[in-house]
């Protein structure tokens, strides 16, 4: 009897000692918590590994940039521009000389193509290719072909003229960002003549074959006037009053009085003259006059005779 309640009594110390947590639920406790914190710190170090991995990868990979290709075309009157990249192209940027800026969009290309013509005489073409990561190169190329338009200034207005192979079906020319004129040619040459607008301005001269074919040439054009001359007698006619005047500035008068020539520079550029000169008693007094301003451009010649 004794020793049945004595069995009975150890078996609860042992149920209560589990129910009011015991050295064996602490351990388990203490292991699931360990594996949690492997695990995690597993992570962190195979996180970490990775994000240094790449780090290095790109840091090691080759930066590459757009390659520029310019073939010129058989008659040499136009050439080939091709960009190529392992990467999208964001533009490309070309310009003739120091002239404007053409853009193309890339618009998410790795190959783009585009013809462009040759403008006459010789030329520096310059084009820059960017790629979406910011990456870009430059050439500088210079191109020769033949002068098929050309281009004369004579005082208020310049002269344009050509000779082409093919028929030319018409020019069209603007100045600055206006509007084109056009004007029919139907010939294989062109003279056409058109005035310069006051101030520098650039001027594009465009002709179009029968084929549909275009020959361009740019150019910046400085629009002067010419001196003007007036002369005239006093009221006993006895002199000639003269007076010259030019916008920009006179450099230098020619005279011829009488047959005799003379010739006067004009100092500081100034704008307007004006000269007396007595007329001879029994002779025709013929006079001739020309001016210059700073620009080398002559006025028209002014011829007069009196009889005093």
């Amino acid at each position: 009897m004794n020793q049945i309640l004595s069995t009975s009594n150890t078996t609860t110390k042992k149920n209560k000692g589990k129910m009011n947590g015991g050295p064996a639920d602490i351990k388990t406790v203490v292991r699931v918590f360990a594996i949690i914190m492997i695990i995690f710190g597993i992570f962190i170090i195979g996180t970490g590994s990775y994000a240094i991995y790449k780090d290095n990868e790109n840091k090691n990979s080759e930066v590459t940039k757009p390659v520029i290709t310019e073939t010129l075309n058989e008659d040499n009157t136009a050439l080939t521009l091709t960009i190529t990249h392992d990467k999208a192209i964001d533009r490309i940027e070309y310009s003739w000389n120091d002239g404007e800026i053409q853009t193309i969009t890339g618009n998410g290309r790795k190959y783009i193509e585009q013809e462009i013509e040759i403008p006459g005489g010789v030329n520096t073409l310059h084009v820059k290719a960017i790629d979406i990561q910011g990456q870009e190169i430059s050439t500088d190329k210079e191109y020769t072909a033949e002068e098929i338009i050309n281009l004369s200034i004579s005082g208020s207005k310049i002269k344009i003229t050509a000779e082409n192979e093919t028929e030319i079906s018409y020019m069209t020319y603007r100045w600055d960002d206006e509007e084109e004129q056009r004007i029919d040619i139907n010939a294989t040459t062109v003279d056409q003549e058109i005035d310069i607008p006051m101030g520098e301005h650039n001027l594009t001269v465009i002709l179009v074959d029968i084929n549909n074919k275009t020959i361009t040439k740019e150019q910046k054009v400085k629009g002067v006037t010419k001196p003007t001359i007036e002369i005239r007698l006093d009221e006993a006619k006895e002199n000639y009053l003269i007076t010259i005047t030019d916008e920009t500035g006179l450099e230098k008068v020619d005279f011829i009085i009488r047959g005799e020539q003379k010739t006067i520079t004009v100092d500081d550029g100034k704008k307007e003259l004006k000269y007396r000169l007595q007329l001879n008693t029994g002779d025709e007094n013929r006079l001739e006059i020309t001016a210059y301003n700073i620009d080398g451009i002559a006025s028209d010649t002014t011829r007069v005779k009196a009889k005093k």
